[in-house]
């Protein structure tokens, strides 16, 4: 699989959420051939084939649906990247942003809410400090064909709107108000994020995914995920940037033969990942569904299966524990801080617990702030590449 993952995959079906598939046969396999041109660079011969195939879904309302959340996906893509040749701004004048004429981003909680951020640049109080509005576009990972999910956990300059200034919640929709920016100043701001000090830098995504049906936080099934191989590569290519900021950050605290602890291990691979980078670690993974724990036995030290509420290690045994799945899709809201309080014991004094997923995780800093007898540390990973920034915040204990 050198070439990345097939896309004939069909391992889960859904129509909520980042992650889109097709019910149909015939529109599914029109669907394959869309995504194969827009991998292969044929962005506009793409777009016309999901056009014609969004017309030929007009009985199938599921799919339909599906194919017009990805056209329009499309179009916002088009509509906010920016040119390659377009240079940074000087300097953002924000006493003249702040005269611009104010413009609303509306999105409904049954679409993609999770994909409205606020970036706070500045440490919280101070006047120096601002927030601004994004909303995050087609992953570049999901345009090469190599995850099903539209969008990923990185955050670009594309994705910024503007300066905060206001927001309303109705029943159905969240409406936030903004001053824009243009392109040169978003460039700016992220050129000044990746040259200075991140730790004051931190990505929120505060509205939740809801089912259409029921209005209720949408989550995963009850006994865990199922994935065949083909998924499980695409888990692991939509990790990518995350694994090696995680080995970087490991190299710069000098913990290359620790006890990596992962509660929600999946199929294992994020583990075998640092242990191939340190083999002198030693790797525990625990996941609920039972097939995962399976997948993760070849890869991972010592396994479990198991609820992460109910973490199987010894309490203060880990050197770091990441936690990769109090995250949009994954579980609810109310659930995230249950079950960060659950697996706070499991590191040592002076031990890291990692907050981090390919989804928007669904607690902020201020969760972390009110711990006892842990600190602080960062929000927000620059990727190696320098593309981008994405939630990951480092606590650690103090006793």
């Amino acid at each position: 699989m050198a070439d990345g993952p097939d896309l004939r995959t069909n391992a889960i079906t859904s129509y909520d959420g980042i992650f889109k598939s097709i019910h149909d046969p015939e529109i599914r396999k029109d669907f394959l051939k869309v995504r194969k041109l827009l991998s292969s660079g044929k962005w506009g011969v793409g777009k016309i084939l999901l056009q014609d195939t969004l017309i030929k879904s007009s009985f199938k309302p599921f799919d339909r649906k599906c194919l017009t959340l990805i056209l329009n996906e499309l179009q916002r893509y088009e509509d906010n990247k920016i040119s390659p040749n377009t240079a940074p701004a000087r300097m953002i004048a924000w006493d003249t942003v702040v005269e611009r004429d104010l413009t609303r981003i509306i999105e409904r909680f049954c679409e993609f809410p999770q994909s409205v951020f606020f970036l706070d640049v500045g440490r919280s109080g101070l006047s120096s400090s601002r927030r601004l509005v994004g909303r995050k576009i087609l992953s570049d990972y999901w345009i090469a064909g190599k995850i099903p999910e539209l969008h990923c956990s990185l955050v670009t300059a594309d994705m910024l709107l503007g300066l905060y200034c206001d927001e309303r919640i109705t029943e159905n929709e969240v409406h936030v108000h903004y001053y824009p920016l243009n392109n040169a100043e978003k460039l700016k701001l992220f050129s000044d994020i990746m040259a200075g000090d991140s730790s004051y830098v931190e990505i929120i995504c505060p509205f939740p995914l809801l089912r259409e049906s029921d209005s209720k936080e949408l989550c995963s099934p009850a006994e865990g995920w199922e994935v065949d191989d083909a998924y499980d590569v695409m888990l692991s290519c939509g990790e990518e940037r995350l694994k090696q900021y995680t080995i970087q950050f490991l190299e710069t605290i000098d913990m290359t033969t620790g006890r990596f602890y992962d509660p929600a291990c999946s199929t294992g691979m994020f583990l075998s990942t640092l242990k191939e980078a340190f083999p002198e670690s030693y790797t525990i993974g625990q996941d609920l569904s039972q097939q995962m724990a399976d997948f993760s036995k070849e890869r991972v030290d010592e396994v479990y299966c198991g609820n992460a509420m109910l973490p199987k290690i010894l309490t203060g045994t880990a050197d770091a524990c990441f936690i990769r799945f109090l995250n949009s899709e994954v579980v609810t809201s109310a659930e995230a801080e249950v079950l960060l309080s659950a697996l706070l014991p499991t590191v040592r004094e002076k031990g890291f617990i990692v907050i981090f997923g390919h989804t928007p995780v669904l607690l902020s800093s201020s969760n972390f702030r009110r711990l006892s007898n842990f600190r602080l540390i960062q929000s927000v990973g620059v990727s190696t590449d320098k593309t981008g920034i994405f939630q990951y915040y480092i606590i650690q204990r103090d006793i």
